[in-house]
């Protein structure tokens, strides 16, 4: 700022108009000057701080609502309807699901050893006859303690005599 020198000397009275001498009008300035208060280091990262929080409320709610829509999914998620099938689909579903076995199913117990898969159908004829079963299609918890015609594809195992990846369930009671 450009300093102001009087124009007269302050000795010598002043003629003619009575305009303030430089030195007040310095002493002014610097009032005024001084009046104006210091910007805080809070102005200075104010626009950093919003931006900042900002972005944090888009990522948050964009995951909340990333994760609700996930699980909207999964709980509309129905079978495959086989009227909605077109021939070749329903042909292709057949040779993929040629097995086929009639029982109940049951949850796999925790303490069998011979267990494979979570679920296993039992069917008459005893232990022999019993069924364990795999899906990497559906879940079959919805189908536990129901007599069910399940198609799939049998799969060998060293543990159980048939392991089967059921693609399809029928209720029949």
């Amino acid at each position: 700022m450009k300093e102001l020198k009087p124009s007269q000397d302050q000795s010598q009275p002043q003629t003619g108009s009575q305009s303030p001498s430089s030195s007040q009008i310095q002493s002014k300035a610097r009032l005024i000057l001084r009046a104006v208060p210091k910007r805080e280091n809070l102005g200075k990262f104010l626009p950093i701080i919003i931006v900042v929080v900002v972005v944090a409320a888009g990522i948050f709610s964009g995951l909340v609502f990333s994760s609700r829509n996930k699980n909207a999914k999964i709980q509309t998620k129905a079978a495959i309807d086989e009227e909605q099938l077109t021939g070749e689909q329903k042909q292709s579903f057949a040779q993929t699901f040629r097995d086929e076995a009639e029982g109940v199913i049951e949850k796999n117990d925790e303490l069998d050893k011979f267990a494979q898969g979570p679920w296993k159908l039992i069917r008459p004829g005893g232990e022999s006859q019993t069924a364990y079963l795999t899906s990497s299609v559906m879940d079959l918890d919805e189908y536990i303690g129901k007599k069910v015609k399940v198609y799939g594809e049998t799969f060998g195992s060293g543990q159980v005599a048939w392991l089967m990846d059921v693609g399809k369930v029928e209720v029949i009671q």
